[in-house]
């Protein structure tokens, strides 16, 4: 990986879910260190799963969480308490971006706001994906990527033109799916920027915005005031019959997941790869001609990398020893999964 662009970057990875986790694996994939951090109490929610059982170590068997969080370092580390706190700031010390998408707030309560950081480490980059950004009268708002869509403006162009609107999903959709691109380019030109200035950035991601920006040419009309209607499945002749779209001069099968997976043309593409041990992973959206970019570590299981994480940071082994004995580093979630 030393030949890829972001070799030598290093990325701490408090990303949950889909914005900010697949940020940080788009920015491993061209070549950062990232470091994943959970709390015992506080696990990537994507690690409760349907299906999990609690006689094994089902928060490691996920394939939600692994599919989007593979080759990254694990650290379990509980920020809640204090010297777990101070085992992250000494962690940034050494990092180049941190990556978050907690809820508004939760980093101010941990004594890690944005401010406090910026002022601590200059030369950080620190990515903040959140629902409605930072500042605004809807700041405080939580969402998934459904209300995203529905407050967006998507939703209202999607649907039957005489129904109602309708979302691509409820819990894995198309604003989570797109966010890390947007939120991947602003931390490469941030660290471009840094790289001439010396001084990091905080960049302020709204999800809601930038599901907006997905709108095109139906957003700039709306501005103009001459927004347009929905008009459904069906505009300038087309038509949808036994499973095929028709059109003037052409027509198409409509493709379920299964299809699409089984066709030449994403066979060949990067949109799902494997990881060495097989697994299916999260792909990469994108290729260098002169670099080859791959899946090349599965997910590490919770905490794996504890020691080594800290090792590296230069704390001693009796340090780490203490947080192990303290309940402050850990390899398994303190509650077992949802019912």
């Amino acid at each position: 990986m030393a030949d890829l662009p972001l070799a030598g970057v290093r990325v701490i990875d408090l990303g949950w879910l889909t914005a900010g986790a697949a940020t940080s694996t788009l920015l491993l994939d061209m070549g950062a260190t990232v470091i994943k951090v959970e709390g015992p109490g506080a696990i990537d929610p994507f690690r409760n799963w349907e299906g999990a059982d609690a006689a094994r170590e089902w928060w490691n068997e996920s394939p939600w969480f692994n599919f989007t969080n593979r080759g990254k370092a694990s650290l379990c580390l509980d920020l809640k308490e204090p010297r777990g706190r101070d085992a992250l700031l000494r962690l940034l010390e050494g990092a180049d971006v941190l990556v978050e998408n907690y809820r508004r707030g939760v980093l101010d309560g941990f004594g890690l706001g944005a401010a406090f950081l910026r002022a601590r480490f200059p030369r950080l980059v620190i990515a903040s994906i959140s629902s409605q950004g930072e500042t605004g009268p809807e700041r405080d708002m939580v969402s998934f990527g459904s209300t995203l869509e529905a407050t967006g403006g998507l939703a209202a162009l999607t649907g039957p033109k005489h129904g109602a609107p309708v979302i691509t999903g409820r819990d894995v959709n198309y604003p989570d799916q797109v966010v890390c691109l947007f939120a991947t380019g602003a931390v490469v030109a941030a660290l471009m920027e840094r790289d001439r200035s010396g001084q990091g950035a905080h960049l302020d991601l709204s999800q809601r915005e930038l599901t907006s920006f997905l709108m095109g040419e139906e957003l700039i009309a709306a501005a103009e005031g001459t927004p347009s209607p929905r008009h459904g499945f069906g505009p300038d002749g087309e038509e949808l019959r036994d499973g095929i779209a028709h059109w003037p001069g052409g027509s198409a099968p409509v493709r379920d997941g299964a299809a699409l997976s089984e066709s030449a043309e994403f066979q060949r593409g990067t949109a799902v790869l494997r990881a060495p041990d097989g697994s299916a992973a999260k792909g990469i959206p994108f290729r260098f001609a002169t670099r080859e970019l791959a899946v090349r570590d599965a997910c590490h299981r919770l905490g794996a990398d504890n020691r080594a994480v800290l090792l590296d940071a230069g704390f001693p082994p009796a340090d780490i020893t203490a947080l192990e004995e303290a309940g402050i580093l850990a390899d398994r979630p303190r509650k077992g999964p949802p019912r």
